[in-house]
């Protein structure tokens, strides 16, 4: 069964996915999600599913009882390059860094972020309120709130073709062959995971560089924000040097990546090219895994943003 599933789906092999998330050890496992999870959200049909079972696929239960962990889900799926909204939703992005660079222009998104509650347990009614970053790094009086916890802003990309000089692109080659992976919360932040396994989520990479970047005397600093492209955007963090006065972001895990999946030609987009086209700074240096952009009473609201 599992030679025409590899044809089908992969442009490698069905056991060489299985293979790269059993690098995760399985204790980060919850074994939560079920089969038709795995088809709606991830576009693994039943005939792929028993296939990669038969490769050894971690799960628990048997038949229609059995559960399979999140992370696992997604990341085969995007290994294997198969049309989930996620991987539909990628290539877009990449598509749209590459666009405003051939074009030579600035390119003008409009956003809608919808909020949610942050804690229905407190007093009174939600108090959205959502960080500076969003008002000062966007098109000026574009910030809008058009109801409560719905904003309306646009944001502004330029077009960058800059590709880094020798000093910072051998900083940048530390984790240039990493590769993107979704990792389950026990090692979410945990960067030994990701020297060991090469996978790494846009966090770890980031700060690695940004200590490596003090070392060597580099002016580097954490960028965070989004990962802007329609038709929606995602929380995402990065690298960014000063050169010439300006913050230049750099992100060479994502390039590699969308180079990797087919997305983008490595030679036009190599790892030490900016992308600027494709990243909005709205916070440095944030604490957090999954940082806030709209706050609610004090907490961080869950957030759908859309661009357009």
């Amino acid at each position: 069964m599992s030679a025409p599933m590899t044809d089908v789906y992969a442009p490698g092999t069905l056991q060489e996915a299985v293979d790269r998330i059993l690098r995760v050890p399985d204790r980060h496992r919850t074994f939560a999600k079920d089969a038709a999870f795995a088809a709606e959200t991830w576009a693994i049909g039943p005939a792929l599913l028993e296939a990669l079972l038969d490769h050894g696929l971690p799960h628990r239960g048997e038949g229609e009882q059995r559960c399979f962990e999140r992370t696992d889900l997604h990341n085969i799926s995007t290994y294997l390059n198969l049309p989930s909204p996620y991987f539909q939703a990628l290539t877009r992005k990449a598509q749209a860094m590459d666009e405003v660079a051939r074009k030579g222009e600035r390119h003008l998104h409009e956003l809608e972020l919808r909020a949610s509650c942050a804690d229905p347990g407190h007093p009174g009614e939600c108090a959205f309120t959502p960080v500076p970053g969003l008002g000062e790094h966007s098109e000026p009086g574009s910030l809008r709130e058009s109801s409560p916890g719905v904003f309306t802003v646009r944001a502004q990309l330029p077009s960058n073709t800059h590709v880094l000089d020798e000093d910072r692109s051998d900083l940048l080659s530390l984790v240039a062959d990493w590769e993107l992976y979704v990792l389950p919360d026990g090692v979410i932040e945990d960067e030994g995971f990701s020297r060991e396994t090469r996978l790494a989520n846009c966090l770890i990479p980031t700060r690695l560089l940004l200590r490596e970047a003090e070392l060597r005397g580099i002016r580097a600093r954490h960028g965070a924000g989004l990962l802007v492209a329609p038709p929606f955007t995602t929380l995402h963090h990065w690298v960014e040097f000063e050169l010439d006065g300006a913050w230049v972001p750099a992100d060479p895990v994502l390039l590699t990546a969308f180079s990797r999946w087919g997305m983008t030609d490595a030679a036009e987009w190599p790892y030490n090219r900016s992308v600027a086209g494709i990243v909005w700074h709205l916070l440095t240096w944030p604490p957090e895994v999954f940082f806030p952009v709209v706050r609610d009473h004090g907490g961080q609201a869950p957030l759908h943003i859309s661009a357009h």
